[in-house]
């Protein structure tokens, strides 16, 4: 998806033009929101807003072949049972929210398996700060924190 477009270009050329034969700055100070400072119907703000969506849409478009991509990694390594994969993806690193989202769980069934997982193994302590595309190059490359408490590819 191209998300630059010529209306885009054009209006972020208009908007560096920002001062005024008399040099004084127009557009306001840089905390300022575009939203804030020009007017609802503007062209300007049109495509700047066309482009916020677009983004989105990419990055929701991604992470959603991110996840496919994780849950075929998943079934490719034969691990079926629910308490396993949401031990498996914790041990990686992912926090309980993105396992929900990964696995399909509601966000107490994948918290009550986390607690439980970190009883029995105490010496796991999953991040829980890395994001999908972490976790699939992780799981592509065979590392995991269950068997040895260290990345299994990783050599010193």
């Amino acid at each position: 998806m191209d998300c630059i477009t010529p209306d885009l270009t054009a209006a972020l050329d208009s908007l560096s033009k920002r001062y005024n034969r008399s040099e004084i700055d127009e557009w306001g100070k840089s905390h300022e929101k575009l939203e804030d400072i020009l007017p609802p119907d503007d062209w300007r703000l049109k495509a700047i807003k066309a482009f916020r969506r677009r983004i989105k849409l990419a990055e929701d478009s991604r992470e959603s072949r991110v996840i496919n991509a994780i849950r075929d990694e998943i079934d490719k390594q034969g691990i079926t049972d629910n308490s396993k994969q949401i031990d498996y993806l914790y041990s990686i690193g992912l926090g309980c929210t993105r396992i929900g989202k990964i696995l399909n769980l509601s966000h107490n069934t994948v918290s009550d398996r986390i607690f439980k997982f970190r009883k029995e193994n105490p010496g796991i302590q999953g991040k829980n700060s890395i994001h999908y595309i972490d976790a699939l190059i992780l799981i592509r490359n065979g590392m995991t924190g269950i068997d040895d408490k260290t990345f299994k590819s990783y050599q010193y």
